[in-house]
C-alpha cells in the first residue's frame, strides 16, 4: 500500500510541475510577446500609408536594430510558447497567453511615462475576459490532422485575394486606427496559416522523422507563410496604434484557427443554445473592451509616442 501510495504522490507531483512548467511558459510567452510588439512598433514609428507595403519600408526594418531586437524576442516567445503547450493542456495555456494584453498595456505605461487609468485596465480585461471565455465554452475537441493538399490549395486561394485586397486598400486609408484595424486582420489571417503548417510540420518530424518532414510540402508551406507572416506583422505594427492592432490579432488569428479545425482537421465545438448565449456575451464584452481601449485618452497619447 505505501508503494502504492508513494507511487501516487510521485505522478501527482511531476503533474503539478509541468502544470507549473506550463503556466510558467505561457506568462513568460507572453511576457516576451508584448515587449517584442513595443520594440517592433516603435521601430516601424509612423510611415505615411502609401509607404506601407513598400520593398523601401521592408528593407529600411530589416536593418533596423531595435526591429531585430523585437523579432528575437518574438522567436524566444514562440519557444516558451512550445514549452507551455508541451506540459499543459491547450485549455489552459491560450486564456494564459492572452495576459500579453496587460503586459503591454503596463510596459506603454513604463516606456512612456504614462500614467494608465483603471478604464484601461478594464478594456484589457474586458478583451481577455471575451476571449478565454469564448475558448472556455466551446471547449474544443481536437480532430485528425489533414494532409491532402486540396483543401490547403482552396483556403490559401481564398485568404491570398483577401489579405492582397486589405494591403490595397491600407495603402489609401487616412485613419491610422482603421489601417491597424485592417492590417492586423491580414497579419493574423497569415498566422493563423503558419500554426497549422507548423502543426503539420511538427508532427511529421514527431511521427516519421526528419527525413518525412523534409520530403513533404507542410515544411515548405510553412516557410513561405513564415515569411509573408513576418511581413504583414510588420506592416501591420506600421499601420497604427499598437493598442488596436494587437488585439483584433489575437481575436483573429484564433478565429481563423477554428474555420481552418472545423472545415479541415475535423474538429468539434461544443454548439448547445448555452455555448451560444454566452458566446454572445463574450462577442460583446470583446467588442466593448476594444471599442474603450481603442477611444483612450492614453493610448492616443502611446500613439503620439509612436506606440
Amino acid at each position: 500500500m505505501s508503494k502504492l501510495v508513494k507511487n501516487y504522490f510521485c505522478i501527482y507531483n511531476a503533474k503539478l510541475v509541468m502544470l507549473f512548467v506550463s503556466y510558467l511558459g505561457a506568462l513568460i510567452a507572453a511576457m516576451l510577446n508584448a515587449l517584442s510588439s513595443i520594440n517592433e512598433r516603435l521601430a516601424t514609428e509612423k510611415p505615411a500609408a502609401k509607404k506601407l507595403f513598400s520593398h523601401s519600408f521592408t528593407y529600411a526594418m530589416a536593418k533596423n536594430r531595435l526591429f531585430i531586437y523585437g523579432f528575437v524576442l518574438q522567436v524566444l516567445a514562440f519557444f516558451a510558447q512550445a514549452i507551455a503547450l508541451n506540459n499543459g493542456p491547450l485549455i489552459v495555456v491560450e486564456p494564459l497567453l492572452t495576459s500579453d494584453l496587460i503586459f503591454l498595456l503596463l510596459f506603454i505605461g513604463i516606456k512612456l511615462h504614462i500614467k494608465i487609468k483603471l478604464r484601461d485596465w478594464l478594456s484589457v480585461l474586458a478583451i481577455m475576459g471575451g476571449l478565454t471565455g469564448l475558448y472556455l465554452a466551446t471547449n474544443p475537441t481536437e480532430g485528425h490532422l489533414n494532409y491532402q493538399a486540396t483543401p490547403w490549395i482552396i483556403l490559401v486561394s481564398v485568404t491570398t485575394p483577401i489579405v492582397i485586397t486589405l494591403a490595397i486598400i491600407i495603402r489609401k486609408l487616412k485613419s491610422p486606427k482603421i489601417r491597424a484595424i485592417l492590417a492586423a486582420i491580414g497579419a493574423a489571417t497569415a498566422f493563423a496559416l503558419n500554426a497549422a503548417f507548423t502543426k503539420l510540420s511538427l508532427n511529421l518530424f514527431t511521427k516519421y522523422g526528419i527525413e518525412a518532414m523534409f520530403t513533404s510540402w507542410p515544411l515548405y508551406a510553412l516557410i513561405i507563410s513564415g515569411v509573408i507572416s513576418l511581413y504583414l506583422m510588420l506592416n501591420a505594427y506600421g499601420s497604427g496604434p499598437l493598442a488596436i492592432s494587437q488585439p483584433i490579432m489575437e481575436i483573429i488569428e484564433p478565429s481563423v484557427a477554428v474555420i481552418i479545425g472545423v472545415f479541415i482537421f475535423g474538429d468539434s465545438y461544443n454548439s448547445s443554445t448555452s455555448t451560444l448565449v454566452a458566446g454572445l456575451v463574450c462577442v460583446v464584452l470583446l467588442v466593448s473592451g476594444i471599442i474603450s481601449l481603442g477611444s483612450s485618452p492614453r493610448i492616443h497619447e502611446a500613439e503620439e509616442q509612436g506606440i
